[in-house]
C-alpha cells in the first residue's frame, strides 16, 4: 500500500493570491480586451475613420504587452509585489480612462502601448507567475478558476457596456470612464490585502508541496529548492518548443477574433445578409461576446481541470468549441435571420470553449513541457510572441473583414483554429515523451529522495 504523502494545505494567503489574480482578470483584462468591440463602430465613426483603424489600438495594447514581459520578470524579482503592481495598475487604468477624450484615433495607439504594459505585468506576471510560486500541484486549476474570471467579466461588462452604449451608440465615453475607475479600486485594494511574492514569505510552502520534502530545508531556511526542468538555453534545442512558441501565439490570433464579435452583431443589425437587417439585435451589440465570455468562463474551469488528467483531452476540447461556434455564429443568422439569432449566441458559448484554452492551458502547457526550472523566463518569452501575433490579429481580421466581407472572415479563422490545435497537440506529445527521459520527477520519488 503506497503512503499518503503529507503536503502543505490551502490557506487565506494562497486563497487571497487567487482571488487577486481573479479580481485583475474580471476587470482590467475583461474590460479591456474582451469588451474592446463595443466602441469600435462608435469610435470610428466619432474620429471618420475605418473600424480597422479603431481595432489598431488594440494591436498598440498587444504591443506593449510584447516589451513588457520580459523586463517585467526581472523588475518583479528586485521590486517590492504590492508596489509594482499598483504601477502596473497605474499604467493600464489611466490612459484607459482619457480614452474617453483624446483629439484623434492616434492618441488612442499611443494610449494603448501604455496600457498594454501594464495589462502584461498584471495578467501574466502576477497572475501566471505568482500563481506559479503558491501552487505545486492544481496550478492547473487555480489559473483555470483565475482566468475564468475574464469570462465572467466579459459577461457582465458587455451586457452593463451595451447598456451604457444605447441604441445609438452614443454612450461609449461613459464606457471607458466608468470601467477605468472599477479596475483601478477593485484590483487596488486586493493587491495590498493579499499579495506576499512566496508563500516561504509568511512561513508557508507552495499549496500541495509534500512536506517531507522540505523537512531538510526547514532546519536552516524556508526556501525552496531548485524545480526540475529544461534550462533557458537547453529548451530552444527541442523542436516542440518553436511548435508551442507559433501554436500558441497562433491560438492568440484565433482570441482576437472576438473583438469583431460586437461589430459583426451590429452589420446585421443595421445591415444584415443580402440586405436583411435583424432589428431586434440593434440592442444587443454586447450579447455575442457576452455568450463568448460565459463559454470561456466555463470553458477556462474545465481546461483547467481535464488538463491536470490529459493534456490532448482539454486541448481536442477546444479545437471542436472553436470549429463548432465559429459554424453556427457565422451560418446561422446567414441562413435562418432572426431565428438563428438565439443558435448564434450558443455558437458564442462552443467560440468560448477555444478561447479558455489562450490563458487557461498555455501556462499550465509550458511547464508541463518545459518543467519549473527557468519557467518565469520561458513564459515570459513565450508570451512577447503570443502579444505580438495576437496584435497582428486584432488589427488583420478587420482589414480582412473590410477588404473581403464576413465570409472570408469566417472561412479563415475556421483554418485557423485547425493550424493552431495540430501544433499544440503536437508540442504536448512530443514534451511529455522528452520530459519522461529527462528532467521529470514524480513527487513520490521526490519524497523517496528527501527521506
Amino acid at each position: 500500500m503506497t503512503e499518503k504523502i503529507e503536503r502543505q494545505g490551502m490557506t487565506w494567503h494562497h486563497f487571497g493570491v487567487v482571488i487577486t489574480c481573479m479580481v485583475a482578470l474580471f476587470t482590467c483584462v475583461a474590460m479591456i480586451f474582451i469588451c474592446a468591440g463595443l466602441c469600435y463602430r462608435p469610435v470610428a465613426a466619432h474620429f471618420g475613420c475605418q473600424v480597422s483603424d479603431v481595432s489598431f489600438y488594440i494591436t498598440c495594447v498587444y504591443i506593449g504587452s510584447t516589451i513588457a514581459p520580459i523586463p517585467a520578470s526581472w523588475l518583479f524579482e528586485r521590486i517590492n509585489p504590492r508596489i509594482f503592481f499598483t504601477g502596473a495598475l497605474i499604467l493600464t487604468s489611466v490612459p484607459y480612462f482619457f480614452n474617453s477624450m483624446w483629439p484623434s484615433v492616434q492618441c488612442m495607439w499611443a494610449a494603448g502601448i501604455v496600457i498594454g504594459i501594464g495589462l502584461a505585468i498584471l495578467e501574466y506576471t502576477m497572475t501566471a507567475g505568482m500563481l506559479s510560486r503558491w501552487f505545486h500541484t492544481n496550478y492547473g486549476t487555480a489559473i483555470g478558476v483565475s482566468f475564468a474570471c475574464t469570462g465572467a467579466g466579459g459577461i457582465v461588462w458587455n451586457l452593463v457596456g451595451q447598456h451604457l452604449l444605447r441604441a445609438d451608440l452614443s454612450g461609449w465615453p461613459q464606457i471607458y470612464q466608468y470601467y477605468a475607475v472599477i479596475m483601478f479600486f477593485a484590483t487596488l485594494i486586493c493587491i495590498w490585502a493579499f499579495l506576499d511574492r512566496t508563500p516561504e514569505k509568511v512561513g508557508l510552502l507552495p499549496y500541495g508541496m509534500p512536506l517531507a520534502a522540505e523537512e531538510a530545508a526547514e532546519e536552516e531556511s524556508l526556501e525552496t529548492p531548485e524545480e526540475p526542468g529544461f534550462t533557458l538555453k537547453e529548451a530552444p534545442h527541442q523542436p516542440f518548443y518553436w511548435t508551442m512558441m507559433l501554436g500558441c501565439g497562433c491560438l492568440n490570433i484565433v482570441t482576437t477574433l472576438s473583438q469583431l464579435f460586437a461589430t459583426y452583431v451590429q452589420f446585421l443589425g443595421n445591415e444584415g445578409w443580402e440586405g436583411q437587417a435583424i432589428v431586434a439585435l440593434l440592442l444587443l451589440s454586447g450579447t455575442l461576446e457576452s455568450f463568448a465570455s460565459a463559454g470561456q468562463m466555463i470553458g477556462k474551469v474545465l481546461v483547467g481541470i481535464i488538463e491536470s488528467h490529459s493534456l490532448l483531452a482539454a486541448q481536442i476540447m477546444g479545437v471542436c468549441g472553436g470549429v463548432t461556434g465559429l459554424l453556427l455564429i457565422w451560418q446561422m443568422p446567414k441562413i435562418f435571420g432572426e431565428a438563428g439569432v438565439w443558435p448564434m449566441f450558443f455558437g458564442g458559448a462552443l467560440y468560448g470553449l477555444m478561447y479558455a484554452c489562450s490563458t487557461a492551458m498555455i501556462p499550465f502547457l509550458i511547464k508541463e513541457c518545459f518543467g519549473g526550472k527557468d519557467y518565469d523566463r520561458i513564459y515570459s518569452i513565450q508570451v512577447c510572441l503570443y502579444n505580438l501575433l495576437g496584435g497582428f490579429g486584432a488589427t488583420g481580421w478587420a482589414i480582412l473583414m473590410q477588404t473581403y466581407g464576413w465570409d472570408a472572415f469566417f472561412m479563415f479563422s475556421l483554418a485557423e483554429v485547425v493550424l493552431t490545435f495540430v501544433l499544440i497537440a503536437y508540442t504536448g506529445i512530443a514534451a511529455y515523451k522528452k520530459r519522461e527521459k529527462t528532467w521529470y520527477v514524480s513527487d513520490a520519488k521526490l519524497v523517496t529522495e528527501a527521506a
